[in-house]
């Protein structure tokens, strides 16, 4: 795995985006340089979760295998494992080992539940999500910015790319009253072989009030695993509504 794979504990430094990768075409440059082009498992990571009720800490892992499976573990800061969260086209499960229970749902539940289709989640990691045609967008750069909105999937999003690293640095979902009820913000980025990695992700969450900060510790490109899911033995199944 050494010989194919990447691997990288982030460190706190900024990269600029290389100027031979440039091209006249903005979006697609951005598009290009997506981590979810690649599998990746994001070995260590801190995740802090703010509501109106309570703060969390948590560490957790994160693993991606294209085109779009997706296996989280989320540990207490003693290390020990609370929750597995698996996530495909079709399915969304997650077993709780300390209640000994098994959620399910299908992928429309996120959209269900938070308006946040399952094809945007890439949304997560500073990726760029486009619908065709968008692609051929060759507009200019304004003071080392470039700004798009546009549809995909039913969300009307709102980009902010920054020109000399060709990637997102932040991004807005309006909702149909023209409010943001989504809201991305991406930080310290570092350059891993040809790819540009946020080590700070946050999102807020207006309709549930809720804040999410990601800081990513150690990362691994072109992993060549695979995602298996092993629901828990024994636990009691509820459904996700």
């Amino acid at each position: 795995m050494g010989g194919c794979s990447i691997s990288k504990k982030l460190e706190n430094t900024t990269s600029e985006y290389s100027s031979k990768h440039i091209t006249d075409n903005i979006l697609e440059d951005v598009k290009e340089k997506n981590i979810t082009n690649l599998n990746f498992y994001i070995e260590k990571a801190e995740i802090e979760i703010i509501t109106e009720k309570e703060k969390e800490k948590y560490s957790c892992s994160i693993k991606f295998e294209k085109p779009n499976k997706y296996l989280i573990s989320l540990k207490s800061r003693t290390g020990i494992e609370g929750a597995r969260i698996y996530i495909s086209n079709d399915s969304i499960l997650v077993n709780d080992r300390i209640n000994r229970k098994l959620y399910y749902a299908n992928s429309f539940y996120l959209e269900k539940k938070y308006g946040f289709n399952l094809s945007c989640l890439p949304l997560i990691f500073g990726d760029i999500v486009l619908e065709k045609g968008y692609e051929e967008n060759r507009g200019k750069c304004l003071e080392n910015r470039f700004k798009i909105d546009c549809l995909v999937k039913g969300l009307r999003l709102s980009y902010d790319i920054d020109c000399n690293k060709r990637k997102v640095i932040s991004v807005n979902e309006i909702n149909n009253y023209v409010q943001q009820s989504l809201k991305f913000k991406y930080d310290s980025f570092l350059s891993i072989k040809d790819n540009l990695v946020p080590k700070i992700m946050e999102f807020e969450e207006n309709q549930h009030n809720i804040h999410i900060r990601i800081k990513i510790k150690k990362v691994e490109f072109l992993w060549n695993g695979s995602i298996k899911f092993i629901p828990g033995r024994g636990y009691e199944l509820i459904k996700l509504v």
